[in-house]
């Protein structure tokens, strides 16, 4: 007898749809911060012109477990012509709070540098400390602390888990006060500032005068 005939192969199932492409990943921020007189410098590519009051402080950065508040002070300064002079205002001092997120740890941090000695930094076990330039950083926990030198300028790094801020401390040029020094700001996130916060699972969006800019919308603002 014949063998049975094999049953019939079952069709092959249809192919899955075409996926959409992976959207592209947001182009990286750009860091903000202030130069100058000073010009503030946003995330997405935007810049302002800020007139501080005398003796007054200003929020530039806040976030998470991160202050970052400047001090105005009046000084006026000559054009290249040396007959013009301009009465501005500059960000001589600067004072950081920072959080660690392994144990919620709180250091201040003082940058003066037309009142030395500067850095200093409080809410150290042992008391409060110089960071003296060209040293090995100070670390504690997620947050470290370090200063450069060169022959005209000083610049503090502060990294936390989140940021990096360097202050960049120099001579205003031309300036009406002999030796007056002004402090330049740089803020470049090390993560999302807008996801959420790894210790505590919140999303809280950066502000200050120059954090806000750092809303996720790639949009360059100028003011």
């Amino acid at each position: 007898p014949m063998p049975p005939p094999e049953p019939p192969h079952p069709p092959n199932p249809p192919a899955p749809p075409p996926f959409a492409p992976a959207p592209p990943s947001p182009p990286p921020l750009k860091p903000g911060g202030l130069t100058g007189d000073p010009h503030l410098h946003f995330a997405h590519g935007g810049e302002a012109d800020f007139r501080g009051e005398d003796g007054y402080l200003y929020a530039m950065l806040h976030h998470s477990g991160l202050a970052v508040n400047v001090l105005f002070e009046a000084c006026a300064f000559f054009l290249s012509d040396l007959v013009l002079k301009v009465r501005g205002t500059f960000v001589t001092d600067v004072f950081i709070k920072a959080v660690t997120e392994a144990t919620g740890r709180t250091v201040r941090i003082e940058f003066t540098p037309n009142m030395p000695p500067t850095p200093i930094v409080h809410g150290l076990e042992g008391g409060t400390r110089r960071v003296l330039p060209g040293r090995p950083p100070l670390v504690v926990e997620d947050l470290s602390i370090a200063v450069t030198q060169n022959d005209n300028t000083e610049v503090l790094h502060v990294r936390t888990g989140g940021w990096a801020i360097d202050a960049t401390a120099r001579l205003i040029q031309r300036s009406a006060t002999s030796g007056k020094k002004q402090v330049d700001l740089s803020f470049a996130p090390l993560r999302d500032p807008l996801a959420p916060n790894p210790k505590t699972g919140k999303v809280v969006a950066p502000h200050g005068l120059v954090g806000q800019s750092f809303d996720g919308d790639d949009i360059a603002v100028d003011g």
